[in-house]
């Protein structure tokens, strides 16, 4: 059975407290591309103001400060830096990333695909897995714990190899929450393999894998089916014997509708919080929505915070 790690952050205020923490230490700076956007303005100035996060804002200065004045944004102490268009904020935010200059890349009014081609630009050296990937952690009135889903929002249909990856990245968010072996789940239809169904026996194979120690720091167990995964009753009614039924802390997709939909369904649904960051980078990547209310964008940036601290710490002991 997986030991509870006393340290572990179970709620989305645990995370915004501990990003506060990190911060006291040493600020973290966030640079965020194409900074004209009303949403990620409001984040980082919350995020300043609770001591959390700075942040260089970079792109149309004047629709910049425009958009401060009129919606009583106080920018006058971020670092500002004008950029011609979404293809310079961008190449201007990966080079401050991978300059050490910033800690977290935050996307503004751009495509995220402009975003990432800079970002994953080999030049900057700023890739760190060979799959990108994202992890919608949420924080849900009605479960004892985080939980993250995986991948909701890059990889359309991963293959068996681009799963692995999708874990490994799931595994590294998960141990900067404080889940030093945290219990994925494997997302199916059905909790037992059948024959008819490819993923399902995907999914075993993976599961075995992480048996014999081939995905480290992790208990994985699939084909679980998503109430199975996480109702301590159903996994007892259907006397599923696993480690990780009932008490997931991952939730793995086959597909990004997939990922998607199960956490805007928790999120509309279910009450809970949303916090994301894009996997696979040097550095963090965070996104916010216009339609994400304050706390869940000041959680983002939070979870950027960690996560931050977390590939630092990282880098320093290899």
């Amino acid at each position: 059975m997986n030991q509870e790690n006393s340290n572990q952050l179970r709620t989305w205020q645990d995370i915004v407290t501990c990003a506060r923490d990190i911060s006291r230490r040493r600020l973290r700076k966030v640079v965020v591309a194409a900074a004209e956007d009303l949403a990620v303005l409001t984040a980082v100035s919350d995020a300043r103001a609770q001591g959390i996060a700075d942040a260089i804002l970079v792109g149309d200065q004047d629709t910049i400060l425009k958009l401060g004045d009129q919606h009583e944004l106080d920018l006058s102490n971020f670092q500002i830096e004008s950029a011609a268009d979404v293809n310079a904020a961008a190449a201007r935010a990966a080079d401050l990333a991978a300059a050490r200059e910033a800690d977290i890349i935050m996307k503004g009014f751009l495509p995220t695909s402009v975003l990432l081609k800079a970002v994953l630009d080999k030049k900057r050296g700023l890739r760190r897995t060979e799959v990108i990937s994202h992890c919608a952690i949420l924080s849900l009135p009605s479960y004892p714990k985080l939980l993250n889903v995986t991948d909701g929002g890059m990889v359309v249909k991963p293959d068996f190899n681009q799963k692995l990856k999708i874990i490994e990245n799931a595994v590294a968010v998960s141990r900067s929450l404080g889940i030093d072996k945290p219990r994925i789940a494997l997302l199916a239809a059905t909790d037992v393999v059948n024959p008819h169904m490819p993923r399902a026996i995907e999914d075993a194979v993976i599961a075995k894998m992480a048996d014999r120690g081939q995905i480290s720091h992790a208990i994985v167990d699939g084909p679980l089916s998503l109430d199975a995964a996480t109702l301590p009753e159903v996994a007892k009614f259907y006397q599923i014997n696993s480690p990780v039924a009932g008490q997931a802390d991952v939730l793995v997709a086959s597909s990004i509708e997939e990922g998607n939909i199960i956490s805007k369904s928790l999120i509309l649904f279910g009450g809970a919080v949303f916090c994301g960051i894009i996997v696979g980078a040097a550095v963090p990547v965070s996104l916010v929505s216009r339609s994400d209310p304050p706390r869940n964008k000041l959680a983002s940036i939070a979870l950027a915070v960690i996560f931050s601290d977390y590939l630092q710490k990282q880098e320093v002991m290899d």
